[in-house]
């Protein structure tokens, strides 16, 4: 035997402190995700603690975030929200995933241990690799809490509880989100309860698991008080028609499979599984062992059903043969019903721990440690740093995203222009930016705003649209990044131009209505060749990642 039982856990758990110090030491400088992260949920919460919002009224107008509404955030009674009233953001970006890939490990070290009887020689391994995945960090304990919440529900059902699973039921919904995952776990623990009462399985403790589920869908109602309340229109302005009323989502029935397949093998990058390589080929193969052997498949198989059915929920939910049932009952375009792929991570987890309950222990080792490799390198935070360091590949880190020590010069020449705080318009780069840095912006990423400020946004760049396809149907048909789009400046991954492109030749805007806006400035990271007269350059800076020009606005 490799190691003793204590050994296993210890070397583990040393392991993921190894990964805390790492990010710990990185910080600022580390590699972050962009993508409905850096250009939005972090920049969205940072603006509600500088501007106290945390406890405003659900319409309270949000002045650096294009004055989009308050409920547009999240609720109050996330545990997420106040990390950035009592830390800077870095820290409370940094103490929220150390406590997500926490949660993970000790969940997932008991779920697959005790609910999934795997080897307490193995489990620690297990509970690593999931630790180790990339978690969404507005998710909080969505997807990293699942193993711990599974393992709670199975001691309640199998009358093995004590005060310690009813407090997980209870705290649970302050720390996760109810309409990316909450109630896609709650849909699962049903059908695992209808599934016993149906086999009339006389073990199972059906009252206390009602109840239990009672609990969660309680305090998700009051973490989610202003959802609920706004379904109900109390409290919601007359004529405020949300934007997503105009979502247009119609892909093709061979796009549709051709994404239901994607996501079979690949994933969801919100709740990545980090299964194509290792935990798939695995099912596979163990799959058409176990066949011939005649050893038990049903829990493997009934798992891999349910996420080919999830894979075809998520490709077709944005078939173009939906879009009519689906504009009839409003609420299914808030709830999202391909967000069943918030159950990738624990469902492919669990097969694999299946998996290797039932081979050699030292094969099991291996095949652990591999996927242990597998998911740190497909971290983000690790696997950049070793491009950059091996391979030479940079990345853009939190502290160059946000470049402080630049916006605060772009703040000086605003400030040195206008005697009152002016509202800016970015072109080339994300709005989050500027809102991070307290620069009230018009344009911006946000899930929730009015119909209306779409349209008037639209009006402002409807020539620009006009001469690109892709950005014209990504605005009208989406439009929750409602920025200025140019036709030229088209924004990259990660934001920043400045190695991309030098400039455009003018942005064809209608400036009339975008001082309508009260829009005193447009802050490009590209230059404008032909300003116009409607522009006036006041300003170039820059530093070693980005290059800003300041633009007034006559």
């Amino acid at each position: 035997m490799l190691f003793s039982v204590n050994k296993s856990l210890i070397i583990s758990f040393f392991l993921l402190l190894c990964f805390f110090a790492f990010l710990i030491f990185l910080g600022e400088d580390a590699s972050i995700r962009v993508h409905d992260n850096l250009e939005a949920n972090i920049a969205w919460y940072k603006s509600l603690a500088d501007q106290h919002l945390l406890l405003a009224s659900s319409y309270t107008p949000n002045e650096t975030v294009m004055q989009a509404p308050r409920i547009a955030f999240g609720s109050e009674l996330s545990l997420i929200a106040w990390l950035f009233v009592w830390f800077k953001p870095i820290i409370a970006y940094n103490i929220n995933v150390v406590l997500m890939s926490l949660i993970a490990f000790i969940g997932t070290y008991l779920f697959t241990k005790d609910s999934l009887k795997l080897s307490p020689k193995i489990a620690p391994l297990v509970a690593l690799a999931f630790a180790l995945l990339p978690f969404w960090f507005s998710g909080g304990q969505s997807a990293a809490g699942q193993p711990l919440l599974f393992w709670s529900f199975d001691r309640i059902l199998k009358k093995h509880h004590s005060l310690l699973e009813w407090t997980i039921f209870l705290l649970f919904p302050f720390y996760s989100s109810l309409i990316i995952a909450g109630l896609f776990m709650m849909v699962l623990m049903v059908a695992y309860l209808g599934l016993k009462f149906l086999t009339n399985d006389k073990r199972i403790a059906y009252k206390e698991g009602i109840f239990a589920l009672v609990i969660l869908t309680v305090g998700y109602v009051l973490v989610e008080y202003r959802l609920f309340l706004d379904i109900l229109k109390i409290g919601t302005p007359t004529g405020f028609t949300p934007h997503r009323l105009e979502f247009i989502q119609g892909n093709s029935f061979s796009e549709s499979l051709k994404a239901a397949k994607n996501s079979f093998l690949g994933g969801q990058n919100h709740f990545p599984s980090i299964h194509t390589y290792l935990i798939l080929p695995a099912a596979f193969l163990y799959s058409i062992y176990a066949f011939f052997k005649r050893k038990t498949l049903a829990t493997i198989l009934l798992c891999l059903l349910i996420l080919a059915g999830i894979a075809l929920i998520d490709g077709f939910w944005t078939y173009e043969g939906f879009e009519t049932f689906k504009d009839s009952i409003p609420i299914l375009k808030a709830i999202q019903l391909d967000r069943f792929y918030s159950l990738y991570p624990i469902l492919w987890f669990s097969i694999f721990a299946l998996i290797i309950r039932e081979i050699p222990i030292k094969f099991a080792l291996v095949l652990g440690a591999a996927q242990v490799i597998l998911v740190l390198f497909s971290n983000q935070v690790f696997g950049d740093f070793i491009k950059k360091n091996i391979h030479g590949r940079d990345y853009v880190s939190y502290r160059e995203f946000y470049a402080e020590s630049l916006f605060s010069r772009v703040k000086a020449v605003l400030q040195n222009d206008s005697k009152t705080t002016p509202r800016v318009g970015l072109v080339g780069l994300h709005p989050a930016v500027a809102q991070y840095n307290q620069i009230p912006t018009i344009d911006g990423y946000v899930v929730l705003y009015s119909l209306a400020y779409k349209h008037q946004i639209q009006a402002i760049i409807q020539s620009e649209l006009n001469q690109n396809k892709f950005i014209k149907d990504y605005f009208e048909k989406w439009g929750s990044r409602c920025y200025l789009f140019d036709n030229e400046a088209i924004i990259s991954g990660d934001g920043i131009l400045k190695t991309q492109k030098c400039c455009t030749k003018s942005l064809d805007y209608d400036f009339v209505k975008l001082k309508q806006l009260k829009c005193g400035y447009i802050i490009s990271a590209v230059e404008v060749q032909k300003p116009s007269v409607h522009l006036k350059l006041l300003s170039k800076v820059e530093d070693a990642n980005w290059r800003v020009w300041i633009y007034k606005v006559l």
